[in-house]
């Protein structure tokens, strides 16, 4: 319920607001300025902040720039925010258009210095001038003072004394003096070499004055930043280099171990050419590098033995094929097809596997190992 009615209050002030601009425009007007004379604050017959009363016609008409970038009151529904003036142009107080600056000695608004042409120039009595009078030259000034309004809406006059001295002086008796060092005393900012003067009357540096930094700082400073580039490229290299150690000991250890490796394959295959073997299932037992230490002799290999786990067929085909000597018994004979066995008198000299299948038991001399 309220925020419909604070909508339907706006509506209407809306609504009165285009109305009053509505019926002001074009009606005739006075075009002669009038400025407020405690604040100097610009006011023509129109009283809209949408309209100007137009000397070339005398009539109210829509304002057609600004001198800011925001008014207050303003509403964008009625009128668009009009454009401010760019280079070269100005937009006079009752904001009718653009227009072209002046020369010096034209004329010229209220301490409007934009409307003046150059960078150094300022309006002063209602004229263009520059401000280039030097020291004990001949200067002018003006002097307006005004009321404002402070913080806590107490009223203060405002003086203001303006001239065309150069910086560095101020104009007293129509004559350019020079400036007043921080901590004389003043009643002008003008009189100030700080452009500064406090309430106590006392120039001061001003609180926006730009502090010069020593040359020597800024040297501390290059170094340190130099310095600080330096270290950490330096860091970034050292810890390069150690990760990349890394890497190498990594790699060389990989093709290191696959050199052992190879020499030790490559050995075994020619000690392999070498030995006799008594059945395939030996092939490939080989001992390791570290028997019979650096003066190893290859060949001393044929005399050892290599236990493994019998085969018994296999025994008695290589006894039958090599050894003419070798006594051949019948199957039957076995001890472990007849489920007994005999082993050999210990002082005999010989012993006789049992055969696993083929039913013979080959002696074997008591000379072999």
């Amino acid at each position: 319920m309220k925020m419909t009615l604070f909508k339907l209050l706006l509506g209407l002030s809306s609504l009165a607001t285009i109305t009053s601009a509505a019926g002001i425009y074009g009606q005739v007007c006075d075009p002669t300025p009038y400025y407020d004379q405690l604040t100097w604050q610009y006011n023509d017959a129109c009283q809209s902040i949408y309209l100007y009363c137009d000397p070339s016609s005398s009539k109210c008409n829509y304002i057609g720039c600004t001198n800011s970038d925001y008014t207050k009151g303003w509403n964008t529904n009625i009128r668009p925010f009009p454009d401010r003036c760019g280079p070269g142009t100005f937009c006079p107080d009752n904001r009718s258009k653009c227009t072209a600056t002046v020369a010096t000695n034209s004329i010229c608004e209220m301490q409007r210095d934009d409307e003046c042409q150059g960078t150094n120039s300022i309006c002063l009595n209602g004229v263009c001038n520059v401000k280039a009078v030097p020291l004990e030259g001949k200067c002018g000034n003006d002097t307006t003072q005004y009321v404002s309004y402070d913080a806590e809406g107490d009223a203060e006059l405002q003086t203001i004394i303006r001239d065309n001295c150069t910086d560095g002086t101020y104009c007293v008796n129509e004559l350019c003096v020079s400036s007043k060092a921080n901590g004389a005393s003043c009643s002008q900012d003008r009189e100030c070499v700080s452009n500064t003067c406090n309430p106590d009357g006392v120039c001061v540096t001003g609180p926006d004055v730009f502090h010069q930094i020593a040359a020597w700082l800024w040297g501390v400073l290059g170094a340190s930043v130099f310095v600080f580039i330096l270290i950490v490229l330096l860091l970034l290299w050292a810890l390069q280099r150690y990760q990349s150690r890394k890497e190498h000991a990594k790699i060389g250890k990989f093709f290191g171990d696959n050199e052992e490796f190879a020499k030790y394959a490559m050995l075994d295959h020619d000690n392999d050419d070498d030995l006799t073997y008594y059945n395939d299932d030996t092939v490939g037992l080989q001992p390791p590098p570290s028997i019979g230490g650096d003066s190893f002799d290859p060949k001393q290999r044929a005399s050892m033995v290599y236990l493994t786990t019998p085969d018994y067929a296999k025994s008695s085909s290589l006894s039958l094929g090599h050894h003419g000597s070798s006594t051949k018994l019948p199957l039957n004979a076995s001890p472990r097809a007849s489920g007994t066995f005999t082993p050999p008198a210990r002082g005999s000299g010989t012993f006789t596997p049992p055969s696993r299948s083929s039913g013979s038991y080959p002696n074997l001399s008591n000379n072999h190992h």
